[in-house]
């Protein structure tokens, strides 16, 4: 049986209502937020210099549109804000405390280098969990730092974990193991790995993992850390993992941010990985889901064949196409269609590129979209790709 799912762009926001995506969309009792700017009905920012105010927009919209979903901005598990400029991050969180006074969602926050609209200083993008029972928020001891922020490093409400994105900080906030983008790594999983344990999972529940890199090189060093992670598992049995290069996190030296999925449902992981996909090779999925449960966390795909060479060098919608039909056949495997994707986030060398990546969408999504966010990057794991499209599917 098919998830019910419903979509929604309100009039507060016509100029998405044009695009091949939904400002919001529920799936059973998950909300999937696009990315929330300050843009006004013409699609213009408001407030161009004013983080704090475009912030405050951006959260007012989401608060809107978890309402419009039948939630309420507290049954927010978990943010990803992408930030124009790194030194503006802080400003973000005091007015984020406007709106979540206690048991403050897992928050991955990262620089880019840029958004869709120029003018723009932060989207915002959320997931929200609006079925019965509590949500659980936790911070370590080991991340005791994060206490002063309005954020927490993991959130559980009903079968999944939300973990924001780890960091190599001990537990006063000094950054550990500068330079070193394979400790780092080993560091952001070993969070990961505290903070789903203490949620009463472990490793074999990780669905899907995002890594965001200061520096693109540090993606072959980080790898090898994911290996020596998810070595012990079958093929058929991996996380998807997509990384991305973004320009920098909450603190100087700090090289790269690790979020996680975690699915506390019954039986084991699902993983598919076509042969299509260069990475078949390593312990990564194409796309992976619990046996019992309805979330699947796709990697973020990419413009190269089964031997990993760039397909279509320079097509900005060709790239797309390429990434969009990976989706569509790693989906195929589980049984599923396109439909069953409910977010999208679209990461571009050129952040202009959205607007053509959007219109390859189209012939993707044929009525409603999925919540759709779309940031620039600084670089993707070969030179050459242009565009990763990372998303999540409800069956």
């Amino acid at each position: 049986m098919t998830t019910e799912r419903t979509f929604h762009t309100p009039s507060s926001l016509p100029w998405f209502a044009d695009k091949p995506a939904s400002a919001v969309v529920r799936a059973g009792d998950l909300v999937f937020v696009s990315g929330q700017t300050s843009l006004d009905d013409t699609a213009a920012a408001q407030d161009p210099g004013d983080v704090s105010a475009q912030a405050r927009i951006a959260f007012e919209r989401i608060q809107e549109l978890v309402e419009l979903a039948g939630g309420k901005i507290s049954d927010v598990v978990d943010l990803m804000s992408f930030h124009t400029d790194l030194n503006e991050i802080d400003d973000v969180f005091e007015v984020a405390r406007e709106f979540f006074p206690s048991d403050y969602p897992a928050w991955s926050p990262m620089g880019t280098n840029g958004l869709p609209v120029p003018g723009l200083r932060v989207s915002i993008r959320a997931i929200a969990q609006v079925g019965a029972g509590a949500k659980e928020c936790y911070v370590p001891d080991t991340l005791a730092w994060w206490r002063d922020l309005p954020i927490s490093a993991g959130c559980k409400k009903g079968g999944l974990i939300f973990v924001a994105g780890q960091v190599a900080a001990d537990a006063e906030g000094h950054v550990t193991v500068p330079g070193d983008h394979a400790a780092q790594a080993r560091f952001g999983y070993n969070r990961i790995r505290e903070v789903v344990e203490h949620f009463g999972g472990g490793f074999e529940d990780v669905v899907d993992v995002i890594s965001f890199h200061q520096d693109a090189r540090g993606m072959i060093p980080a790898g090898d850390v994911q290996r020596e992670y998810f070595q012990e598992f079958e093929r058929d049995q991996v996380a998807a993992w997509t990384a991305i290069g973004m320009t920098g996190f909450y603190k100087p030296g700090m090289l790269s941010s690790w979020r996680a999925i975690a699915d506390l449902s019954g039986g084991p992981r699902i993983a598919k990985t076509p042969e299509s996909i260069w990475w078949k090779v390593d312990p990564i999925s194409g796309g992976t889901r619990k046996t019992g449960g309805t979330l699947i966390g796709l990697a973020g795909q990419v413009a190269s064949d089964g031997d990993g060479e760039i397909t279509t060098p320079g097509d900005v919608a060709g790239q797309a196409r390429y990434a969009f039909n990976r989706l569509k056949e790693v989906l195929g495997e589980f049984g599923v269609g396109m439909d069953s994707i409910v977010e999208v986030t679209s990461f571009h060398k050129d952040p202009r590129a959205w607007e053509t990546v959007m219109e390859v969408g189209r012939s993707y999504f044929a009525n409603e979209g999925p919540a759709w966010t779309a940031a620039g990057s600084t670089g993707l794991f070969k030179e050459g790709y242009l565009h990763e499209i990372h998303a999540l599917a409800v069956v």
